[in-house]
């Protein structure tokens, strides 16, 4: 497996500054969930390379309806690409990495 990532800056004028990351994983990425704790905020972290992206709350605002609907259309988006991961490795010829 061979992962790569790239940001794009888009400017236009008139237009809102538009920045996107795309990763792509490998075995080295990690993705961990750090609970809140003594009034901290509770973060998804996804370390890819030097590439570091949070998601989380923040411990100075109240979580509110509009969190748990983010919170639920990135839990139902990470279903449906391990649903579909799943289903396309089990269609690939098995690879033997051992030498």
């Amino acid at each position: 497996m061979s992962g790569y990532s790239y940001t794009t800056i888009n400017m236009a004028p008139g237009e809102p500054t538009r920045v996107g990351v795309s990763i792509y994983p490998d075995e080295q990425t990690r993705v961990r969930y750090y609970p809140a704790k003594n009034d901290a905020h509770a973060f998804i972290s996804v370390d890819y390379g030097t590439a570091h992206v949070h998601i989380g709350t923040t411990s100075q605002t109240p979580v509110t309806d509009a969190h748990v609907t983010f919170a639920r259309q990135l839990l139902d988006a990470a279903a449906a690409f391990l649903a579909h991961c799943e289903q396309q490795s089990t269609h690939q010829p098995a690879t033997d990495t051992a030498a």
